[in-house]
């Protein structure tokens, strides 16, 4: 399995670049995850520390990769809880699907309910008991791409699989995300869904920060293999 890229760190905070394929948090069943690689990471470059502080102010699916933000103190990890919490936080994604949208551009607006025993996000087009609101903007961008559409999507909301379940439930799920049904089998814990753009403010100085993956390299298989 790949490792984690460290992007850019400093006392408060560290961006990291997460391979698909592994947890953000510790499942309580030891299977690696950025939790665990990065304790590691900082216990060999600050030794001589006695505590290190891991917070995560937001998550990223096992089978998703990208960018992901990790605070180091905990006054960061309340501030950067906070700017998600106010969705003042700008977390954009790349998707490779099977075909374009219905419209080229648009809200997508549904509401999401996380069934627990079977691990997977149920959406309903109607408001209901359980259910929460989801919300995300998309873009198809043009690409010389034949089997495959690439959309640009900015979380509105931040629920449980919500990109996921929510393009499966217009008819185009994610290449390779076999579990909402793509017709794609990768035959890995991958899926062409990526972080690629996130912008906050430091916690400490309120200074902005953006990060950006290119899309052409984090999905350089799917586009060598399946989306010619």
């Amino acid at each position: 399995m790949k490792q984690p890229e460290i992007i850019f760190e400093n006392y408060y905070l560290a961006v990291l670049h997460k391979p698909a394929g592994l947890m953000v948090e510790d499942d309580g069943f030891g299977n690696p995850s950025v939790q665990q690689w990065m304790l590691q990471y900082l216990q060999k470059k600050y030794p001589d520390h006695k505590t290190y502080y891991i917070g995560f102010p937001h998550r990223l699916d096992r089978v998703t990769e990208g960018l992901l933000l990790i605070a180091k103190t905990k006054a960061a990890l309340t501030s950067l809880g906070q700017q998600f919490e106010s969705r003042s936080v700008r977390k954009l994604y790349h998707a490779l699907v099977g075909q374009s949208p219905r419209h080229t551009s648009g809200v997508m607006r549904h509401y999401l309910k996380k069934d627990v025993k079977q691990k997977k996000a149920i959406i309903s087009q109607k408001s209901k008991e359980g259910f929460s609101l989801c919300e995300l903007k998309y873009e198809a961008v043009a690409t010389d791409l034949s089997n495959c559409k690439l959309l640009k999507i900015e979380l509105l909301t931040g629920r449980y699989h919500q990109i996921r379940a929510q393009l499966a439930f217009e008819k185009n799920p994610i290449v390779g995300d076999k579990f909402y049904g793509s017709a794609i089998d990768t035959g890995n814990e991958k899926i062409a869904l990526a972080a690629t753009e996130l912008l906050f403010h430091h916690p400490k100085t309120n200074e902005p920060m953006v990060f950006e993956l290119e899309w052409k390299k984090v999905f350089s298989v799917f586009l060598r293999n399946y989306c010619r």
